[in-house]
């Protein structure tokens, strides 16, 4: 007896194979049966006459950190079809915290709730509560800093980089699954490359990786994306390449440079993939130094003037009479989407074999970037069904398998016997974003059922315990 069986469907497994007409069945938390199961019973039967049945999709660049405690239906995840994500990117995560006196502007991106003292203490929270969907985290290069140094924003003594790595390796033990780097932010801009080799190394040991939001992505972009493809040469640590983009006009088209740099390195045998969100805009804090050098930059929080929200920077500082830089530094603390990134060279990107998708949204700004609803939905409806520049199959890949791989996620991303029953039903022919620029947290619409370990969470969420964990990294053979 099946606890669910979904029939008719055309289930796409996460293989980058071409779709199948079957049935999928599930018991328990996992996939017990894949094929013709007209003769199994079920007690429950979901008919996807006409839909895709595929593996749940993997967000392989979030910054839910603190949501997980904050606002933890994450509704914004399971109406995407999301089922794992991966948190502590660009080089800030919910643990370790910094010690007293020290911070940075980019931990404003988490949420609210105090860091956790440590990556064990973090992943005991998430568990003992249950997480709505599965999480796999990172730990930021930025807390680490803050966490050991007196002066985050000098070099390390040789103490301070002992600490660093002594955390790192406390954390790649918790079950983090690698570091993340925030080279363009304070204090991870401070770092030279000993440092992040050193640390690196340590990575190594656990067989973990190394993700970064690269020292520059406009006019440096291509020495930035050598520094992280160096650091994986001379330490064999994987590495990922967080949201690749190529900023400012003068500079759209030099992705043709920065992907064949990584693709030698990959020839190399060096362990190299990226991500991408499908959107000419990007969104971090508000940085005031770009204040002058990108057109169009819109306002997504600000403390000392939240009225401010989802307003354009130049129209802003019209109305208080100055410049942009210094209508910037009145907002700051603040967010915002910066339209600099051309949709031709995203698209381009999303087409390498390396590329996986992440939303890097941010749910704790007032008025987000789009992408924190409608990114895996946009894919598959403007990538895949308009654009036509990939395959439905090889979009499912790039959203499953590929960052299960990746990231050493075992049992996840695909659809097959024995694996974790993380399950997306959607319409291909109707699949769609519908978060906009001024309606930013519009669900998406062709979703159907989203499941995590066998449980629904999409349209209805459960009204008992929470059916996510916390993910930890499988050792794999290191690429020599």
């Amino acid at each position: 007896m099946l606890d669910i069986k979904i029939t008719n469907g055309w289930v796409i497994d996460g293989s980058g194979g071409a779709r199948r007409r079957c049935d999928v069945g599930i018991t328990g938390e996992r996939v017990s049966a894949v094929g013709d199961l007209s003769t199994m019973a079920a007690r429950r039967e979901i008919d996807a006459t006409g839909k895709i049945v595929a593996p749940g999709f993997i967000d392989v660049h979030g910054h839910d950190d603190l949501m997980f405690v904050e606002r933890p239906d994450l509704r914004w995840k399971t109406s995407q079809g999301i089922t794992t994500v991966v948190v502590g990117n660009c080089g800030v995560s919910g643990a370790p915290a910094p010690i007293p006196g020290n911070t940075a502007a980019a931990l404003a991106l988490l949420g609210e709730t105090p860091l956790f003292a440590d990556m064990a203490t973090y992943f005991a929270t998430l568990e003992s509560q249950r997480p709505m969907i599965n999480v796999a985290a990172l730990v930021g290069h930025a807390n680490l800093r803050l966490a050991t140094m007196a002066d985050p924003r000098g070099k390390p003594t040789a103490d301070e980089q002992a600490a660093m790595e002594t955390l790192l390796d406390q954390a790649l033990t918790a079950g983090a699954v690698g570091f993340s780097t925030g080279l363009a932010y304070d204090p991870g801009a401070c770092a030279d490359f000993d440092e992040l080799a050193g640390l690196a190394r340590v990575a190594v040991r656990h067989q973990a990786l190394h993700t970064s939001h690269i020292r520059n992505e406009a006019d440096e972009v291509e020495a930035a994306v050598d520094e992280v493809l160096r650091v994986g040469r001379e330490t064999r640590c994987a590495s990922v390449l967080s949201h690749h983009k190529c900023m400012l006009p003068r500079n759209w088209g030099r992705s043709a440079m920065t992907l064949a740099n990584m693709d030698r390195a990959r020839a190399e045998g060096l362990d190299v993939a990226l991500d991408i969100y499908p959107y000419p805009g990007s969104s971090t804090i508000l940085i005031p130094e770009r204040a002058e050098i990108i057109d169009d930059i819109r306002i997504t929080w600000s403390t000392p003037h939240p009225e401010c929200s989802g307003e354009f920077l130049r129209d802003i500082a019209q109305r208080w009479g100055c410049d942009k830089t210094e209508a910037a530094r009145r907002l700051s603390p603040a967010g915002a989407i910066y339209f600099a990134m051309d949709e031709a060279e995203v698209q381009r990107i999303f087409q390498h074999d390396g590329c996986m998708v992440g939303s890097d949204g941010l749910p704790n700004d007032a008025q987000p970037h789009p992408r924190l609803w409608g990114t895996f939905p946009r894919v598959l409806g403007r990538y895949v069904r308009e654009a036509q520049i990939v395959t439905l199959e090889q979009a499912v890949a790039k959203m499953t398998a590929l960052p299960a791989r990746v990231f050493g996620l075992a049992d996840r991303g695909c659809l097959r016997e024995g694996a974790w029953a993380d399950v997306v039903v959607f319409d291909a022919d109707t699949v769609i974003d519908r978060a906009t620029w001024d309606a930013p947290t519009e669900e998406s619409s062709g979703i159907d059922v989203v499941m995590v370990n066998g449980a629904q969470v999409y349209p209805v969420a459960p009204e008992g315990n929470r059916p996510g964990r916390v993910l930890k990294r499988t050792r794999q053979k290191t690429q020599s």
